[in-house]
Order: C-alpha cells, then sequence, then structure tokens
C-alpha cells in the first residue's frame, strides 16, 4: 500500500476524533484509539501479518471509534440509539473519506470488515479480524492499576449519558464482563490473558469492599 495514502488516512481519522468527539468520552476517545493502534501493531507483528495487511489493520484501528463523533449531545436517548450503531457509522465514515486518498474497493471492504469486527458480539472470522478484536478488548487485559483507571473512565463516560447504575451493580456487571471475554490470538493471550484474570480479582474485591 502507498505509505503516503496511508499517513493521510492516519491523520484524517486522528483530526476528526480531535477535533469532533465530546469531552464527555472519557473512555472511547483518542487516547483509547492510539492504545488500539498500537496493540494492533505489536499483535500483527507477533502474528507475522504482512505489510500491506498490516496497513489496512491499522486504518481499520484508526477509524474503528470515529463513529462516535455523530454524537452532538449527552442525552441519555440520542447516546442509547447512536451507540448501537457507531460502527456502521464509522464505515459510512470511511466509505466516504477514503476513496479521496486513493484506497481501492477492495482496500476499502477490507477496512469496514475489520471496523464491523469490534462489534460487540461479533466472532472474528480470520487472523486480521482476531488482531483488532483483541486490541480493542486489551484495556482489560492492562495491569490492575491501568485496569480500573480506564474501568473508572468506562463509568464516568456512562454517567455522563445518563447511564448511572448502583456500586454493586456496576462491579457485578463488570465481573460477568471479565468472565466472559477472551482473547483469540495466540499472542495476545500470551501478553494479556494473566492481567484479565487478575482484573477478575481486583473487581471481586472492590464489591466486596463495598460491604466491609
Amino acid at each position: 500500500m502507498n505509505s503516503h495514502k496511508f499517513q493521510q488516512a492516519a491523520q484524517y481519522a486522528i483530526k476528526l476524533l480531535q477535533r469532533n468527539m465530546l469531552p464527555a468520552f472519557t473512555y472511547h476517545n483518542i487516547d483509547h484509539t492510539l492504545d488500539v493502534v498500537d496493540t494492533c501493531t505489536h499483535l500483527a507483528k507477533l502474528e507475522g501479518i504482512d505489510e500491506k495487511n498490516s496497513q489496512l489493520l491499522l486504518i481499520a484501528a484508526y477509524f474503528h471509534d470515529t463513529g462516535w463523533t455523530a454524537i452532538l449531545g449527552t442525552d441519555s436517548d440520542t447516546y442509547n440509539a447512536r451507540r448501537i450503531i457507531h460502527e456502521e457509522q464509522a464505515v459510512q465514515i470511511v466509505r466516504d473519506i477514503l476513496p479521496t486518498y486513493n484506497f481501492t474497493f477492495e482496500e476499502i471492504e477490507t477496512i469496514t470488515r475489520l471496523i464491523m469486527a469490534t462489534k460487540r458480539d461479533h466472532t472474528p472470522v480470520d487472523i486480521l479480524e482476531q488482531i483488532i478484536v483483541d486490541a480493542d478488548m486489551s484495556p482489560i487485559g492492562q495491569v490492575p492499576s491501568s485496569f480500573l483507571r480506564s474501568n473508572d473512565a468506562l463509568r464516568r463516560e456512562l454517567e455522563t449519558f445518563g447511564m448511572k447504575v448502583k456500586d454493586t451493580e456496576w462491579y457485578e456487571n463488570q465481573k460477568d464482563f471479565l468472565e466472559t471475554c477472551f482473547y483469540y490470538t495466540t499472542s495476545a493471550r500470551e501478553l494479556f490473558e494473566q492481567n484479565r484474570l487478575l482484573n477478575m480479582v481486583a473487581i471481586q474485591s472492590q464489591r466486596k469492599a463495598l460491604n466491609s
């Protein structure tokens, strides 16, 4: 792939997120996107992905959360309506923008497929989808101190959009989520699985602390 168009597309996504993402997004923000890009880069190298596919993977990572920029207010009705289709909106942004940077139809189809792979409950069908899903879920596989910070950021984001939950319910939901998540690639399991288990313990400890 032409490296110039890759850089142009990546910069477009970064500027879009920086310019249009509401400050209320304390979790789904530019920092999360760049973390996903970095993790995709690392996993692609470990999994032996060739340069062209790696670049397509990274473009998908840069754009995967750009659909959140369509949310312009913090009312819960708008948020709830938009959040279930933010991947589709990211795909539309890609279809509108990437042809201007001379991406081919086949390249765009691969990128949009990878973005849609990050949709909740999607089962990855190939190694590229597995990598981007694993990268998107990498926060739950960080050391407990980092995980708890990102978990708190997610909770603050949801509360800003009117989705307030009691402490006990939050920790119970997070425990259930951690128990059902898993990593698809061998590399991600080696990097993150032990921390995911530690984070289950950390969440359970916080849950128990409420009753102490």
